[in-house]
């Protein structure tokens, strides 16, 4: 097998948890050394279900690979890691003064006393905090459970029943969340150090990252003055479960699949704005059809007929997915004696495939081995810049900022909906030139979230969804289909490092535009396609977006207030996670390019990249046989752990008690001593056992107060609480506004927004807004005139010919 894209990089993994954890994981499938360092007590995640003779499966699968030392927190000997690393990543247990520390160790360059710089050993080191909500600002210091976390990240407040408390997600998907961007920031640092020889301090809050992967969350308030609510469940029973179909497209096909040819011949239904209208009859008749019939049934004949259809699948149909298997998907981890059917990566790199490690390190396997001076280390033979030694090391406060570290890639983004601009964006944010292609006839999802909600002429220019995925991109228009489009396209890919695309598996290849045609005139091309269900299997050409895949995927079927009845997260959960896996693949990719001088392509499906989300539930089932199910907010290893609600219409406090000194401090702040002292209650069973009891006295005391002073006081006493936050709280938030989340976009059209900024903070070569989403065209003569050389008698014929134009076309109206 080939090297791995990362086998020249060493990364030191000083965390718990699973922020760090995943993100060095996909490093070390990648092909990374990835050195975990564990406390002498070992990472808590060792303690986490399923667990195999006393060994977590879930542990395993985080940390395949992975070389495993445990050493105490203040050990000398991390600094003689340190100099060797290529990436840091730490958390909350290792400050920046930890890594000064080291640093006086081996560096007698060490600035003065008191000095707020932190100079790393290895000048080129990149090095990642990751903590619940940053390193500055009010909420810095707060505790956080899974619960709280994901009640400040934007999704809680709109899932569920719209008549019922907000519900989330199970597990650790705020972590995940960070833990991937932590990906996105490593390989991006490790591209300008490697360039450079210069290192820097990167800094991720578990809740930026959260919020920078919605898609309309501040948007719908910033744009259309909307609260993003609960929209309630819409799946569909039929015979053996549920199933869903995506709203958002008009299917004159779900007409035939149904039998309902009196409405195939409604002329009002075969526009956009008609589907939407009469969705509530159209689906009233599919769910009298479908009420006979099993979801898989279902899925297959609608997919026949390109509808996006799909079944709410449980983890066992995820096991058992025949889409899955032929993919060879699956990878299988070893935990307690045994070997087990686990998910697989999120992505396959052709040119450098990842590694398939099937164990995790027991606990401090490896530390003599690694502290050994002739330990190999990865990163040994290569070649530092000359400027390294002239670096003056990673530092917060040093030299001004530098452009960002993606500065001179050029990136062609074929792409539409979500997943596919987010990749390209964070690549753009990060100083790279991404430039979008658009087609007349089929504009890049311009259709979503209108200033004011309304539609005025020239709509597409003021489209949220649009405006906030696409800022510091070019846009020209070109239609592949035609030859001279055809031609054009591939003299821009000549000068390009990457490709971006996210169209159906089957389009790029009609095209003529497939990897092999791409790589003929360009070698040195990175592609990256995603599609739904990847490039190769049984379900390949079946239409899905990041909903559907919610419901394939398993997600949908552990979301819930109670067994046996699912829900959607309300957005399309998968696509940000596609996305931002997409650009780790990309930046893995061109480091490769880097050693090899070799581009690759990158196959990707919605369906792996958010799989792996929910690897903890999945192994519940194909470990211990327990098929996970939903159960609200509550939890198998906290009680009490609920929302409760505060003062307000719909407002909602998020708590978790995780231990006895939780459970007394709580009692104390809300005036409840009584149940301090009944011992009945000191236990985790004893509370569960009487949750309802304790709900209504925690529900008395929060009802008084509103959510942020709940919180507040809950906090300030040390036990973990937030507000499930709305999309105007949000926005307005002090603490995020504090931090600088939130930038200004001015757009010549849609006006000066507020949008999301950036999920990493890089200390050396921040990311930057550099313009506003394009205008349609914006930049055609720009690209075809100035970087492609084409003349304007060149230009002029491919207005002529229909191959480019200066405005989209929609025949029926906006839609996706």
């Amino acid at each position: 097998m080939a090297d791995g894209a990362l086998s020249d990089v060493v990364v030191l993994e000083l965390t718990t948890g699973v922020a760090g954890g995943y993100c060095g994981r996909l490093l070390a499938d990648l092909g990374a050394q990835v050195i975990k360092v564990e406390p002498l007590e070992g990472d808590p995640v060792r303690r986490e279900e399923p667990i195999v003779n006393g060994e977590s499966a879930f542990f395993a699968w985080l940390n395949a690979g992975k070389l495993g030392l445990a050493l105490p927190i203040n050990d000398a000997r991390i600094a003689s890691l340190v100099v060797h690393a290529d990436i840091v990543l730490h958390d909350g247990r290792w400050s920046w003064r930890r890594f000064a520390s080291a640093a006086a160790v081996l560096d007698a360059r060490r600035t003065r006393a008191g000095d707020n710089r932190v100079t790393l050993p290895n000048p080129a080191t990149v090095a990642i905090s990751l903590t619940p909500y940053g390193l500055s600002g009010p909420r810095a210091g707060w505790q956080a459970s899974t619960l709280t976390e994901y009640a400040t990240g934007g999704y809680h407040y709109f899932g569920g029943d719209p008549q019922r408390e907000p519900i989330a997600l199970p597990g650790h998907q705020v972590e995940f969340h960070a833990g991937l961007h932590a990906g996105i920031a490593a390989l991006a640092g490790l591209w300008h150090g490697r360039e450079t020889g210069e290192g820097q301090l990167i800094e991720i809050s578990h809740q930026d990252a959260m919020l920078s992967d919605h898609s309309w969350l501040a948007t719908m308030w910033n744009y259309a003055g909307q609260v993003q609510r609960r929209a309630g469940s819409t799946y569909v029973k039929c015979a053996d479960g549920y199933t869903y179909l995506f709203p958002l497209a008009p299917y004159p096909n779900l007409l035939v699949l149904i039998e309902r040819f009196d409405l195939l011949e409604d002329a009002s239904l075969q526009t956009p704005l008609g589907w939407r209208e009469r969705l509530p009859e159209i689906m009233a008749a599919f769910s009298e059809w479908a009420a006979t019939r099993t979801k898989q049934e279902i899925y297959h004949a609608a997919q026949e007929l390109r509808i996006a259809m799909s079944p709410v699948n449980t983890m066992a149909d995820v096991a058992a997915s025949t889409q899955l298997k032929a993919r060879d998907w699956f990878r299988e981890i070893e935990a307690g004696g045994g070997s087990f059917q686990a998910p697989g990566v999120p992505y396959r790199l052709t040119g450098t495939p990842c590694r398939t490690a099937t164990r995790a390190p027991a606990l401090g396997e490896h530390t003599a081995e690694v502290l050994s001076p002739s330990f190999a280390w990865a990163n040994a033979a290569v070649a530092r810049p000359a400027q390294a030694a002239n670096a003056g090391g990673a530092t917060t406060n040093g030299p001004p900022p530098a452009p960002p570290p993606l500065t001179g890639l050029r990136v062609i983004e074929v792409t539409a909906n979500w997943a596919g601009p987010i990749g390209g964006r964070h690549l753009a944010d990060l100083g790279a030139e991404v430039i979008k292609v658009e087609l007349q006839t089929k504009p890049a999802t311009r259709a979503l979230i209108y200033v004011g909600d309304d539609l005025w002429p020239e709509h597409y220019h003021r489209a949220g969804y649009f405006n906030k995925l696409n800022r510091n991109k070019k846009a020209i228009c070109l239609d592949l289909s035609k030859a001279a489009g055809r031609e054009v396209f591939l003299k821009l890919v000549a000068k390009a490092d990457a490709v971006i695309e996210n169209n159906a598996s089957r389009v790029m290849n009609q095209l003529g535009l497939g990897y092999e045609t791409l790589a003929e005139v360009n070698p040195g091309l990175v592609m990256c396609s995603m599609s739904g269900y990847g490039a190769s299997g049984p379900e390949t050409n079946y239409s899905a977006y990041g909903s559907n895949i919610e419901t394939v995927s398993g997600l949908s079927s552990l979301l819930g207030y109670e067994p046996g009845h699912f829900y959607g997260t309300g957005s399309f959960y998968a696509d940000p996670v596609t996305g931002n896996h997409g650009a780790v693949a990309v930046l893995a990719a061109l480091h490769a390019r880097r050693r090899t001088g070799r581009g690759q392509w990158i196959d990707m499906a919605l369906l792996e990249a958010v799989a792996p989300f929910f690897g903890q539930e999945f192994l519940e089932y194909t470990v211990a046989g327990r098929l996970p199910e939903p159960m609200g907010n509550r939890s198998d290893l906290y009680s009490p752990q609920d929302v409760y609600r505060t003062a307000g219409s719909d407002c909602w406090l998020a708590l978790t008690v995780r231990d006895t000194r939780d459970w007394e401090t709580l009692c104390g702040v809300i005036g409840r001593s009584d149940l301090a002292r009944d011992r009945a209650l000191a236990t985790l069973e004893g509370r569960r056992a009487r949750a309802a009891e304790i709900d209504e006295a925690i529900g008395g005391w929060a009802a008084t107060r509103d959510h942020l002073r709940a919180a507040d006081e809950l906090q300030a006493a040390g036990v973990p609480a937030a507000p499930v936050m709305a999309n105007w709280e949000i926005v307005c938030d002090n603490h995020l506004n504090d931090r600088g989340f939130f930038v200004a976009v001015r757009h010549p059209r849609a006006g000066t927004h507020h949008f999301p900024g950036f999920p990493w903070r890089f200390g050396r070569t921040p990311a930057a807004i550099r313009c506003h989403a394009p205008l349609f065209a914006e930049h055609n003569h720009e690209v075809f005139e100035g970087l492609l050389g084409l003349s304007g008698t060149e230009v002029a014929a491919l207005y002529a010919e229909g191959a480019t134009a200066d405005a989209p076309v929609y025949a029926a109206g906006p839609s996706l």
